[in-house]
C-alpha cells in the first residue's frame, strides 16, 4: 500500500501594512518625535525665568535679527538640532529594537523587517529614515504613497532603498523595549537642542 505524502505546514505569507495604517503611524510618530522641541522650549523658558539664560545677550529678543547675526557654524548646529527632533534617533533605536517598531507603529499593530522578515539593525533603520527624509525633500513621498497603495508588498521608496518591509502584527519572538533605548531616543535630541541654544543664542 502506497504511503500518503507527509503534510508540510505552509509558511504563512506576511500581511503587509496598508497606506492608511502607515500614514496614521507616521502622524503619531511625528507628534511624538517633535514633542522633544516643546520640552526643550519649557526647559529654556525655565532657564530664562531663573536668570540662567538670556537669548541675544539680554534685552529685547528679535529672532530674525539674532538668526542673521549668527555665524554659519551656529546656524548649522541649530538646523542639526531641529533635524534630530524629527526622529532619526527615535526611529533608528525603536525600529531596531525587539519591538521592531516605533510607538506609532506599535500602537497600530505594524512593525519593520528586512526583506526576508528579519530584525533590522540600527544603521539600516537610520538609513531608512535618511532615505525617507531625502525623498520627502523632493516631494517623492507622493510616489511612495502610490507604491504603498498599489505595490504587491506595499513598499515605499525608502523601503526599496533600505531593503525593508512594514508588516502587520507583532514580531516573533519580540519582547519588551529596553529602557535605555527610550532614554537615548528622547534624551539625546533634548540635550542636543538645549545645549545648542545655550551655546549659540
Amino acid at each position: 500500500m502506497a504511503s500518503s505524502p507527509v503534510a508540510v505546514d505552509a509558511v504563512p505569507l506576511p500581511s503587509y501594512a496598508g497606506l492608511g495604517r502607515r500614514l496614521a503611524a507616521y502622524l503619531l510618530d511625528t507628534v511624538i518625535a517633535i514633542s522633544v522641541v516643546f520640552i526643550a522650549g519649557f526647559v529654556m523658558r525655565g532657564f530664562r525665568v531663573a536668570g540662567l539664560w538670556m537669548p541675544g545677550g539680554g534685552g529685547t529678543f528679535d529672532p530674525i535679527a539674532t538668526w542673521r547675526a549668527l555665524a554659519w557654524s551656529s546656524k548649522l548646529a541649530i538646523l542639526l538640532a531641529f533635524a534630530l527632533s524629527t526622529g532619526p534617533i527615535y526611529l533608528a533605536l525603536f525600529e531596531s529594537s525587539r519591538w521592531q517598531a516605533s510607538f506609532g507603529k506599535r500602537l497600530l499593530g505594524i512593525y519593520v523587517t528586512d526583506d526576508v522578515g528579519g530584525r533590522i539593525g540600527a544603521m539600516r533603520a537610520f538609513g531608512r529614515w535618511f532615505a525617507k527624509w531625502f525623498f520627502n525633500w523632493f516631494w517623492s513621498w507622493l510616489l511612495s504613497m502610490v507604491s504603498i497603495a498599489v505595490g504587491k508588498r506595499k513598499k515605499a521608496l525608502h523601503d526599496f532603498v533600505a531593503g525593508t518591509l512594514v508588516v502587520r502584527g507583532r514580531p516573533v519572538p519580540g519582547g519588551s523595549l529596553e529602557p535605555w533605548r527610550i532614554l537615548a531616543a528622547f534624551g539625546i535630541p533634548l540635550l542636543w537642542i538645549v545645549g545648542t541654544f545655550l551655546e549659540t543664542l
